[in-house]
Protein backbone atom coordinates (compact mmCIF):
# COMPACT_ATOMS: atom_id res chain seq x y z
CA UNK A 1 0.00 0.00 0.00
CA UNK A 2 2.97 2.36 -0.33
CA UNK A 3 1.37 3.83 -3.45
CA UNK A 4 -1.66 4.85 -1.42
CA UNK A 5 -1.94 8.36 0.08
CA UNK A 6 -0.23 9.04 3.39
CA UNK A 7 -2.45 8.91 6.45
CA UNK A 8 -1.30 10.82 9.53
CA UNK A 9 -2.40 8.80 12.56
CA UNK A 10 -2.26 10.96 15.69
CA UNK A 11 -1.94 9.48 19.19
CA UNK A 12 -1.94 11.88 22.17
CA UNK A 13 -0.72 10.21 25.35
CA UNK A 14 -0.14 11.04 28.99
CA UNK A 15 1.02 8.52 31.59
CA UNK A 16 -0.23 5.63 29.48
CA UNK A 17 2.40 3.00 30.21
CA UNK A 18 -0.20 0.34 31.05
CA UNK A 19 -2.12 0.70 27.76
CA UNK A 20 0.20 2.30 25.22
CA UNK A 21 2.04 -0.85 24.15
CA UNK A 22 -1.19 -2.59 23.13
CA UNK A 23 -2.33 0.56 21.36
CA UNK A 24 0.90 0.92 19.38
CA UNK A 25 1.04 -2.79 18.57
CA UNK A 26 -2.38 -2.49 16.96
CA UNK A 27 -1.36 0.62 15.04
CA UNK A 28 1.89 -0.65 13.55
CA UNK A 29 0.14 -3.83 12.39
CA UNK A 30 -2.32 -1.95 10.20
CA UNK A 31 -2.92 -3.50 6.78
CA UNK A 32 -2.82 0.06 5.43
CA UNK A 33 0.88 0.66 6.01
CA UNK A 34 1.49 4.05 4.40
CA UNK A 35 1.17 5.73 7.76
CA UNK A 36 2.78 8.62 9.54
CA UNK A 37 2.31 7.73 13.20
CA UNK A 38 2.53 10.91 15.27
CA UNK A 39 2.74 10.40 19.04
CA UNK A 40 2.40 13.51 21.20
CA UNK A 41 3.77 12.78 24.67
CA UNK A 42 2.02 15.28 26.92
CA UNK A 43 4.63 15.46 29.67
CA UNK A 44 4.38 11.84 30.84
CA UNK A 45 6.24 10.86 34.01
CA UNK A 46 5.46 7.15 34.31
CA UNK A 47 7.56 5.42 31.68
CA UNK A 48 5.34 6.24 28.72
CA UNK A 49 8.22 8.09 27.04
CA UNK A 50 10.43 4.97 27.04
CA UNK A 51 7.69 2.92 25.37
CA UNK A 52 7.39 5.61 22.69
CA UNK A 53 11.14 5.62 22.12
CA UNK A 54 11.35 1.83 21.94
CA UNK A 55 8.64 1.68 19.26
CA UNK A 56 10.20 4.58 17.38
CA UNK A 57 13.54 2.76 17.14
CA UNK A 58 11.82 -0.20 15.48
CA UNK A 59 9.46 1.60 13.12
CA UNK A 60 10.56 4.52 10.99
CA UNK A 61 6.95 5.62 10.49
CA UNK A 62 6.72 6.67 14.14
CA UNK A 63 7.46 10.26 15.10
CA UNK A 64 7.49 11.19 18.78
CA UNK A 65 7.08 14.76 20.00
CA UNK A 66 7.19 15.81 23.63
CA UNK A 67 5.54 18.78 25.28
CA UNK A 68 5.01 19.99 28.81
CA UNK A 69 1.81 18.62 30.31
CA UNK A 70 -0.83 20.85 28.73
CA UNK A 71 -3.80 18.59 28.10
CA UNK A 72 -5.16 16.45 25.30
CA UNK A 73 -6.44 19.41 23.28
CA UNK A 74 -2.99 20.92 22.90
CA UNK A 75 -1.59 17.48 22.10
CA UNK A 76 -4.16 16.93 19.35
CA UNK A 77 -3.63 20.43 17.99
CA UNK A 78 0.12 19.80 17.87
CA UNK A 79 -0.44 16.52 16.08
CA UNK A 80 -2.60 18.19 13.43
CA UNK A 81 -0.02 20.95 13.02
CA UNK A 82 2.74 18.38 12.42
CA UNK A 83 0.69 16.13 10.13
CA UNK A 84 1.91 15.90 6.53
CA UNK A 85 -0.51 13.23 5.30
CA UNK A 86 -3.41 13.76 2.92
CA UNK A 87 -5.71 12.31 5.58
CA UNK A 88 -5.82 12.36 9.38
CA UNK A 89 -7.22 9.91 11.91
CA UNK A 90 -6.91 9.59 15.67
CA UNK A 91 -6.40 6.79 18.16
CA UNK A 92 -6.38 7.38 21.92
CA UNK A 93 -3.50 5.83 23.84
CA UNK A 94 -5.69 3.70 26.12
CA UNK A 95 -7.64 2.22 23.19
CA UNK A 96 -6.68 -0.13 20.34
CA UNK A 97 -7.81 -0.87 16.81
CA UNK A 98 -8.35 -3.82 14.49
CA UNK A 99 -5.79 -4.35 11.72
CA UNK A 100 -8.16 -3.05 9.04
CA UNK A 101 -9.06 0.15 10.91
CA UNK A 102 -7.25 2.50 8.53
CA UNK A 103 -7.90 0.51 5.36
CA UNK A 104 -11.65 0.34 5.99
CA UNK A 105 -11.80 4.06 6.70
CA UNK A 106 -9.80 4.87 3.58
CA UNK A 107 -11.78 2.55 1.29
CA UNK A 108 -15.04 3.92 2.63
CA UNK A 109 -13.97 7.51 2.07
CA UNK A 110 -12.67 6.90 -1.46
CA UNK A 111 -15.33 4.48 -2.69
CA UNK A 112 -18.17 6.71 -1.54
CA UNK A 113 -16.36 9.91 -2.54
CA UNK A 114 -16.94 11.60 0.82
CA UNK A 115 -15.10 14.06 3.05
CA UNK A 116 -15.30 12.12 6.32
CA UNK A 117 -15.48 8.35 6.86
CA UNK A 118 -16.70 6.79 10.11
CA UNK A 119 -16.49 3.29 11.56
CA UNK A 120 -18.12 1.94 14.72
CA UNK A 121 -16.54 1.04 18.05
CA UNK A 122 -16.82 -1.67 20.64
CA UNK A 123 -17.32 -0.02 24.03
CA UNK A 124 -15.72 -2.25 26.62
CA UNK A 125 -14.20 -2.22 30.08
CA UNK A 126 -10.59 -2.98 30.93
CA UNK A 127 -11.38 -6.71 30.94
CA UNK A 128 -12.87 -6.68 27.45
CA UNK A 129 -16.50 -6.89 28.60
CA UNK A 130 -18.92 -4.91 26.44
CA UNK A 131 -20.46 -2.14 28.55
CA UNK A 132 -22.51 -0.23 25.99
CA UNK A 133 -24.19 -0.79 22.64
CA UNK A 134 -24.96 2.41 20.79
CA UNK A 135 -27.74 2.70 18.23
CA UNK A 136 -26.71 2.14 14.62
CA UNK A 137 -28.21 3.19 11.33
CA UNK A 138 -28.76 1.28 8.11
CA UNK A 139 -27.85 4.44 6.20
CA UNK A 140 -24.35 4.48 4.76
CA UNK A 141 -23.95 7.84 3.05
CA UNK A 142 -25.21 11.12 4.47
CA UNK A 143 -25.51 14.55 2.93
CA UNK A 144 -23.29 16.88 4.94
CA UNK A 145 -25.98 18.80 6.81
CA UNK A 146 -27.81 15.62 7.71
CA UNK A 147 -24.57 14.18 9.11
CA UNK A 148 -24.10 17.38 11.09
CA UNK A 149 -27.64 17.14 12.46
CA UNK A 150 -27.01 13.54 13.55
CA UNK A 151 -23.76 14.64 15.20
CA UNK A 152 -25.60 17.37 17.12
CA UNK A 153 -28.27 14.86 18.10
CA UNK A 154 -25.36 12.71 19.42
CA UNK A 155 -26.78 9.25 18.87
CA UNK A 156 -26.02 7.71 15.47
CA UNK A 157 -22.92 9.89 14.98
CA UNK A 158 -21.02 10.94 18.08
CA UNK A 159 -18.56 13.70 18.85
CA UNK A 160 -15.35 11.79 19.44
CA UNK A 161 -12.41 12.37 17.06
CA UNK A 162 -11.35 8.71 16.84
CA UNK A 163 -13.09 6.21 14.58
CA UNK A 164 -13.08 8.72 11.74
CA UNK A 165 -10.89 9.62 8.75
CA UNK A 166 -10.75 13.25 7.67
CA UNK A 167 -9.31 15.11 4.75
CA UNK A 168 -6.43 16.95 6.39
CA UNK A 169 -7.40 20.44 5.27
CA UNK A 170 -10.67 20.08 7.21
CA UNK A 171 -8.70 20.19 10.47
CA UNK A 172 -6.00 22.71 9.66
CA UNK A 173 -8.03 25.75 10.78
CA UNK A 174 -10.04 24.03 13.50
CA UNK A 175 -8.60 23.80 17.00
CA UNK A 176 -9.53 21.69 20.00
CA UNK A 177 -10.15 24.19 22.85
CA UNK A 178 -7.15 24.21 25.15
CA UNK A 179 -9.07 25.90 27.97
CA UNK A 180 -11.27 22.81 28.51
CA UNK A 181 -9.85 19.93 30.52
CA UNK A 182 -12.38 17.49 29.08
CA UNK A 183 -15.20 17.27 26.53
CA UNK A 184 -13.01 19.25 24.17
CA UNK A 185 -14.03 16.93 21.34
CA UNK A 186 -17.73 17.63 21.93
CA UNK A 187 -17.17 21.33 21.24
CA UNK A 188 -14.93 20.73 18.21
CA UNK A 189 -16.31 18.00 15.95
CA UNK A 190 -19.31 20.03 14.79
CA UNK A 191 -16.93 22.64 13.36
CA UNK A 192 -15.29 19.94 11.25
CA UNK A 193 -18.56 18.33 10.16
CA UNK A 194 -19.92 21.73 9.18
CA UNK A 195 -17.39 21.74 6.32
CA UNK A 196 -18.34 18.35 4.91
CA UNK A 197 -20.49 17.90 1.83
CA UNK A 198 -20.81 14.13 2.25
CA UNK A 199 -20.09 11.68 5.07
CA UNK A 200 -20.06 7.88 4.97
CA UNK A 201 -20.41 5.46 7.86
CA UNK A 202 -19.73 1.75 8.26
CA UNK A 203 -21.26 -0.33 11.07
CA UNK A 204 -18.10 -2.46 11.26
CA UNK A 205 -16.77 -2.31 14.82
CA UNK A 206 -13.04 -1.80 14.34
CA UNK A 207 -12.17 0.54 17.21
CA UNK A 208 -11.94 -0.71 20.80
CA UNK A 209 -12.91 2.08 23.17
CA UNK A 210 -11.84 1.18 26.70
CA UNK A 211 -13.97 2.72 29.42
CA UNK A 212 -11.96 3.18 32.60
CA UNK A 213 -13.67 3.50 35.97
CA UNK A 214 -11.59 6.56 36.83
CA UNK A 215 -12.00 8.44 33.53
CA UNK A 216 -13.11 12.06 33.71
CA UNK A 217 -16.08 11.56 31.41
CA UNK A 218 -17.24 8.44 33.26
CA UNK A 219 -17.05 10.00 36.73
CA UNK A 220 -18.15 13.60 36.45
CA UNK A 221 -16.98 15.77 39.31
CA UNK A 222 -18.91 19.04 39.67
CA UNK A 223 -16.02 20.88 38.03
CA UNK A 224 -15.85 18.39 35.17
CA UNK A 225 -19.62 18.59 34.72
CA UNK A 226 -19.31 22.36 34.37
CA UNK A 227 -16.78 21.93 31.57
CA UNK A 228 -19.37 19.74 29.86
CA UNK A 229 -21.92 22.52 30.33
CA UNK A 230 -19.63 24.98 28.55
CA UNK A 231 -19.17 22.55 25.65
CA UNK A 232 -22.93 21.89 25.43
CA UNK A 233 -23.69 25.59 25.23
CA UNK A 234 -21.11 26.12 22.52
CA UNK A 235 -22.77 23.41 20.45
CA UNK A 236 -26.22 24.91 21.10
CA UNK A 237 -25.15 28.41 20.10
CA UNK A 238 -23.66 27.04 16.90
CA UNK A 239 -26.89 25.23 16.07
CA UNK A 240 -28.89 28.38 16.82
CA UNK A 241 -26.72 30.34 14.38
CA UNK A 242 -27.20 28.03 11.40
CA UNK A 243 -30.29 27.92 9.23
CA UNK A 244 -29.22 24.76 7.42
CA UNK A 245 -29.43 22.20 10.23
CA UNK A 246 -33.04 21.49 11.03
CA UNK A 247 -33.78 18.62 13.36
CA UNK A 248 -35.16 20.83 16.09
CA UNK A 249 -36.97 18.47 18.37
CA UNK A 250 -34.32 15.78 18.65
CA UNK A 251 -31.37 18.16 18.84
CA UNK A 252 -33.06 20.45 21.36
CA UNK A 253 -34.14 17.53 23.55
CA UNK A 254 -30.59 16.12 23.42
CA UNK A 255 -29.14 19.46 24.53
CA UNK A 256 -31.68 19.90 27.34
CA UNK A 257 -31.20 16.32 28.55
CA UNK A 258 -27.44 16.91 28.84
CA UNK A 259 -27.90 20.26 30.59
CA UNK A 260 -30.21 18.76 33.20
CA UNK A 261 -27.80 15.86 33.73
CA UNK A 262 -24.94 18.32 34.29
CA UNK A 263 -27.03 20.42 36.67
CA UNK A 264 -28.08 17.36 38.66
CA UNK A 265 -24.46 16.26 39.04
CA UNK A 266 -23.40 19.69 40.27
CA UNK A 267 -26.31 20.18 42.69
CA UNK A 268 -25.90 16.76 44.27
CA UNK A 269 -22.18 17.16 44.87
CA UNK A 270 -21.86 20.73 46.11
CA UNK A 271 -23.13 22.81 49.01
CA UNK A 272 -25.38 25.80 48.38
CA UNK A 273 -22.38 28.13 48.48
CA UNK A 274 -20.04 26.05 46.34
CA UNK A 275 -19.92 26.88 42.61
CA UNK A 276 -22.61 29.52 43.18
CA UNK A 277 -21.55 31.59 40.15
CA UNK A 278 -21.52 28.51 37.91
CA UNK A 279 -24.99 27.44 39.06
CA UNK A 280 -26.32 30.92 38.41
CA UNK A 281 -24.82 30.94 34.93
CA UNK A 282 -26.53 27.64 34.16
CA UNK A 283 -29.83 28.98 35.53
CA UNK A 284 -29.64 32.10 33.39
CA UNK A 285 -28.85 30.04 30.30
CA UNK A 286 -32.09 28.08 30.81
CA UNK A 287 -33.94 31.23 29.68
CA UNK A 288 -32.87 30.37 26.13
CA UNK A 289 -34.92 27.18 26.28
CA UNK A 290 -38.13 28.55 27.81
CA UNK A 291 -39.50 29.41 24.36
CA UNK A 292 -39.75 25.75 23.37
CA UNK A 293 -43.26 24.31 23.84
CA UNK A 294 -43.90 21.09 25.69
CA UNK A 295 -44.92 19.50 22.38
CA UNK A 296 -41.33 19.94 21.15
CA UNK A 297 -39.30 18.99 24.21
CA UNK A 298 -41.71 16.91 26.27
CA UNK A 299 -43.67 17.85 29.37
CA UNK A 300 -40.96 16.63 31.77
CA UNK A 301 -38.19 18.83 30.33
CA UNK A 302 -40.66 21.73 29.96
CA UNK A 303 -41.45 21.48 33.68
CA UNK A 304 -37.86 21.05 34.93
CA UNK A 305 -36.51 24.01 32.94
CA UNK A 306 -39.11 26.34 34.40
CA UNK A 307 -38.77 25.05 37.91
CA UNK A 308 -35.02 25.67 38.02
CA UNK A 309 -35.22 29.01 36.25
CA UNK A 310 -37.99 30.43 38.44
CA UNK A 311 -37.61 28.39 41.64
CA UNK A 312 -33.98 27.19 41.87
CA UNK A 313 -34.11 26.49 45.60
CA UNK A 314 -37.21 24.33 45.27
CA UNK A 315 -35.69 22.48 42.32
CA UNK A 316 -32.50 21.86 44.31
CA UNK A 317 -34.49 20.38 47.21
CA UNK A 318 -36.29 18.04 44.82
CA UNK A 319 -33.01 16.96 43.24
CA UNK A 320 -31.48 16.22 46.63
CA UNK A 321 -34.48 14.28 47.86
CA UNK A 322 -35.53 12.42 44.73
CA UNK A 323 -33.87 10.27 42.11
CA UNK A 324 -34.93 11.90 38.85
Amino acid sequence: MNNYPLISLIIPCYNSKHTLEKCLDSVIRQSYNNLEIIIIDDGSTDGTSKICEDFQRNDERIKVFKQENSGVSKARNKGVELATGEYICFVDSDDWVETNYCSELYNLLVNENVDIAIIEAIYEDENGKVVFNKPISSEKVFEGKRALALLLEDRIIQSHPWGKLYKTFFLKNVYFPENLKCFEDYSTLFKIFDKAEKVAKSNDKLYHYIQHDDSLSHNLSPETAYYFYLAIMEVFKFWESTTQVKNQRRITKSVIRKLLMVLKRILRNTTKEEMYAEKEKIRQSFKLFLRYPATDIGLEYYFYLRMYYYYPNLYTKLILNNDF
